[in-house]
């Protein structure tokens, strides 16, 4: 994040309940869900949408289009909010939140809505001819580097990482088990931060009581990637509100919590799963910090391998990690994912005071995203 006179802060933060695909939110186009976050933003702490400089809005496998601007003309914004719409895949939901604090503190902007939303359930299929007037054939995902085949599994690239580091199915099933489990514990803390497009609808569905014969059967159908150590494909949105100093004067703000640095890094493509790590050791020298001045750290669990590796890699003490549970016990709905770790990170925050936390996540292709936030 570049050097500026300005500081940037989060005033208010929320999400829907995350639901892995074909959940209650399946019927939901992504325009509600993001429609209904935002309002909860604003009305938190009485917002006027007139004073909402932009949206900012990271999706990765809708239609494409301006996502940014249908989203915000659904919550009710004036014709004139031109809306920016972010697809930088996994890390896009966090980059939203990035390039909308660069604008705050450079004195572009005095308040952004910034975030996420994915749904899997109602994502258009995607289909690839390899040749002009040939057949084209379904493929989930684009090629994200130019050797990529996007008819192989990413999940091809954490069976070579957990190889190549020797990580046990000891350590994947008890970072899995752990992880459910604290979201289990933890349900009250979510509802905190959620706002339901239903009320019936209930909070975070995934989570559950992980044995070792459930996640070996799970292994023994599915191979070294399967429905237990691997966060499930999942709808959601998640938005934030980043405000200048201005803004804070005005509304003053029950919590408000600043945002100390933030940045993308690009690494090796075939490595991008543990890119996160060399992010945080990044963000963490440049600010002098270490793991000790650090009090809680949101990490994407795309995969058990990919988490448990990142801890390793850059130090981050374990038990601060995902501790209300991370995204293998919640679901991945990708746009929204690197948004719903800064909410996470913002509740927790929000009544700690003078501390600090760490987000951060992994992109396909070769990226990482990081998010330092401190309360105030």
């Amino acid at each position: 994040m570049a050097v500026t006179s300005q500081k940037a802060y989060l005033i208010a933060a929320s999400r829907t309940t995350i639901t892995p695909v074909g959940g209650v939110l399946r019927n939901s186009p992504i325009q509600d869900m993001a429609a209904k976050v935002i309002n909860e933003n604003l009305r938190q702490i009485n917002i006027s949408k007139s004073d909402v400089d932009n949206v900012f809005v990271s999706n990765a496998i809708g239609g494409g289009g301006n996502i940014a601007r249908l989203c915000a003309l659904k919550a009710g914004f004036s014709s004139q909010l031109l809306g920016n719409s972010v697809d930088r895949q996994c890390v896009g939901g966090l980059d939203a939140i990035i390039q909308a604090a660069n604008r705050v503190q450079s004195g572009v902007a005095n308040l952004i809505l910034a975030g996420g939303v994915e749904s899997f359930s109602l994502r258009p299929e995607r289909h690839y001819p390899s040749k002009w007037n040939q057949s084209p054939k379904f493929s989930e995902r684009p090629p994200f580097f130019p050797e990529d085949d996007p008819f192989v599994p990413l999940s091809d690239f954490i069976k070579d990482l957990k190889n190549t580091h020797n990580i046990s199915d000891k350590e994947e099933f008890e970072w899995v088990q752990n992880s459910h489990r604290k979201t289990l514990a933890h349900k009250t803390v979510a509802e905190t931060e959620i706002v339901s497009l239903n009320p019936n609808h209930p909070i975070d569905t995934f989570a559950r009581e992980i044995t070792e014969d459930t996640y070996q059967k799970a292994k023994s159908t599915f191979g070294h990637t399967h429905p237990c150590n691997t966060a499930p494909k999942a709808d959601g949105a998640a938005f934030v509100a980043v405000a200048s100093e201005n803004m804070i004067k005005k509304y003053n703000p029950t919590h408000c919590v600043e945002i100390t640095d933030g940045f993308t890094i690009g690494g090796d493509p075939k490595s991008f799963p543990i890119l996160p790590a060399k992010a945080m050791q990044q963000i963490m020298q440049q600010n002098s910090l270490n793991w000790d001045t650090i009090s809680h750290i949101e990490l994407m669990e795309a995969y058990a391998v990919q988490a448990i590796l990142c801890a390793k890699l850059s130090g981050a003490p374990v038990e601060k990690i995902n501790p209300f549970g991370g995204a293998i016990s919640r679901g991945h709905p990708i746009g929204a994912s690197g948004t719903i770790l800064a909410v996470r990170l913002f509740h927790n925050l929000k009544n700690n005071v003078k501390s600090s936390g760490l987000a951060a996540i992994a992109g396909a292709g070769g990226l990482a995203s990081v998010l330092l936030l401190k309360s105030i």
